[in-house]
């Protein structure tokens, strides 16, 4: 009987903890000038359910019910949510432009657009770039009104998370009036024997099909019409070998030149090397370049 009330006392516990859960209300917590932290997305993705954490600022100007230009920020490989918050002043110019930063934490996610029978590391139950495109955007729209309108939303990260925020936009078009890439790379199958690209696509030797064509941002430049870009990468020991980036904007530039729609700032940085020391100096020009983009 003893071992059948705790039994009950824990699952009522828990009942109730879920519940609260759902029924947080995140709005009410929200400082203007302030990080909103801890903040649990819930996921259902193929008959599964899940969820995952998210950071948010809001700007000294915040008001409840006015419009404000959101911008997501995706985190270097192996990161979390608060990569941006602690390397860079970010929040500065948040508040400089009115602007809200949203920060996911997706670990290790190559911010990918599927699984494979080869991928032996999942950040999560979905894919890094779906979560990003579907459930993160949607969960923004309803729970704070945010991020509803393409030409007022920004996607922008680091490394592979400049990867990310340019594939993305890539593929929700859509969804994002503009994206920025520091010190990213664009096309995999130009780095055969990466762990960290093997962890998701399967190695390249098996797979050389899937690295060439899933994912590849360069590949899928066509799609980044009406998506306005700023693209940096350091020309000495940076993340990535620079020609990625260099090979992403000439595409760019030859798509703008057919096409008015396309649009490409690239930047290069003479004395770039790895790390936030020198990465966190692209802040101030990618929101500049945000906040002249977005509307």
């Amino acid at each position: 009987m003893k071992q059948f009330t705790v039994l009950l006392m824990t699952t009522l516990l828990l009942f109730f903890n879920i519940l609260n859960a759902e029924e947080k209300d995140y709005r009410s917590m929200i400082q203007p000038g302030k990080w909103l932290k801890n903040i649990e997305v819930p996921i259902k993705y193929k008959g599964k359910t899940s969820s995952a954490r998210i950071q948010i600022f809001f700007p000294k100007s915040y008001e409840k019910g006015e419009y404000y230009r959101t911008i997501i920020a995706l985190h270097q490989y192996g990161e979390k949510a608060s990569d941006w918050q602690a390397n860079t002043n970010i929040s500065s110019f948040a508040n400089k432009y009115n602007m809200v930063i949203v920060c996911p934490g997706m670990n290790r996610s190559l911010y990918e657009m599927s699984f494979y029978p080869e991928t032996d590391y999942r950040w999560n139950i979905i894919p890094g770039g779906k979560y990003v495109g579907d459930i993160l955007i949607e969960f923004l729209n309803d729970e704070f009104s945010l991020a509803k309108k393409k030409e007022g939303t920004g996607i922008l990260g680091v490394t592979a998370g400049a990867h990310g925020a340019l594939l993305i936009s890539s593929q929700y078009s859509d969804k994002f009036g503009a994206a920025a890439g520091i010190s990213g790379y664009y096309d995999q199958s130009t780095m055969p024997t990466s762990r960290m690209v093997n962890s998701i696509y399967g190695s390249y030797k098996k797979n050389q099909t899937r690295w060439e064509n899933d994912d590849n941002v360069l590949k899928l430049a066509e799609n980044l019409k009406d998506v306005s870009i700023y693209i940096y990468h350091g020309e000495r020991n940076d993340a990535f070998n620079p020609i990625q980036s260099k090979l992403m904007a000439i595409r760019l530039k030859q798509l703008e030149k057919k096409d008015s729609s396309y649009s490409i700032t690239y930047r290069e940085g003479k004395t770039g090397g790895y790390g936030w020391l020198y990465w966190r100096m692209q802040v101030a020009p990618v929101m500049e370049f945000m906040n002249e983009k977005l509307k």
